[in-house]
C-alpha cells in the first residue's frame, strides 16, 4: 500500500532504497470510512495525506455555522491533500476534510517532508513538479468554472475529468458550483439530451 507513494514519487525522480526506508518510518497508513472526517474544522493540522484509494471533499466552515464544499481530492488526481492554512500559516484550520468513499491514506507531517527534502534534495523535483502540476490543473478547472455557464462547466468536466462526475456526489458538485442539487440535475439531463 505505501509503495503507491513511492511509485508517485518515482514518476518524477528515482528514489534510493535507503532513503525510502527512512521515509516509510515516518508514514502511517489510515483507513477512513465514507463520511468520516479526517481533519476537523478549527483543528491545527500540520499533516499531509497521500490518497492510496478513495476520495475526499474539503469544505470551508464559516462563522455562521455554514459549511461549503470548496474542492475534491481523488486517488486519480489531486492525491496529496492537507489544510494549507494550518500547514503554512500555523492557524487552526477553517477547513474540514471528509471521506466521500471508504478510503486509505498515507499520513505524514509537513515537518517530516521538510526533513526529507533537506536530507534528499533530489525529492525537491517531485514536490516542485507535483505541486506545480496540481496548481495549474486546479487553476484551469476553477477558471473554467468562473468563466463559463454552469452547463458548459459540467460539459467540460464530463469531457476532461469524468472521474469527478463519476465519483463525487451530485450534491457536492452542485455546492461547489454554487447551484442547487435540483438545478444541477436539470443541467445534467439537458446535457445528456444535447448529446
Amino acid at each position: 500500500m505505501i509503495d503507491k507513494l513511492r511509485n508517485k514519487i518515482e514518476e518524477y525522480t528515482p528514489i534510493d532504497d535507503k532513503h525510502w526506508e527512512d521515509i516509510k518510518e515516518n508514514c502511517t497508513a489510515l483507513n477512513i470510512k465514507k463520511k468520516e472526517v479526517l481533519v476537523n474544522n478549527d483543528e491545527q493540522s500540520k499533516d499531509l495525506f497521500f490518497i492510496v484509494s478513495g476520495s475526499f471533499e474539503i469544505s470551508q466552515a464559516f462563522n455562521n455555522g455554514d459549511i461549503k464544499t470548496v474542492w475534491f481530492f481523488l486517488d486519480e488526481m489531486f492525491d496529496i491533500m492537507g489544510c494549507l492554512d494550518s500547514v503554512f500559516l500555523g492557524e487552526a484550520t477553517k477547513y474540514e476534510i471528509t471521506a466521500i468513499e471508504d478510503s486509505t491514506v498515507i499520513k505524514f507531517s509537513y515537518s517530516a517532508l521538510e526533513s526529507w527534502l533537506k536530507k534528499y534534495p533530489y525529492l525537491n523535483e517531485f514536490v516542485r513538479k507535483d505541486v506545480l502540476n496540481g496548481l495549474v490543473l486546479l487553476f484551469e478547472i476553477r477558471n473554467h468554472m468562473a468563466s463559463h455557464s454552469a452547463l458548459e462547466f459540467i460539459n467540460y468536466l464530463k469531457n476532461k475529468f469524468p472521474m469527478i462526475l463519476d465519483r463525487v456526489p451530485d450534491k457536492n458538485i452542485a455546492e461547489l458550483m454554487g447551484i442547487t442539487p435540483e438545478w444541477y440535475s436539470k443541467l445534467k439531463r439537458k446535457l445528456n439530451n444535447l448529446n
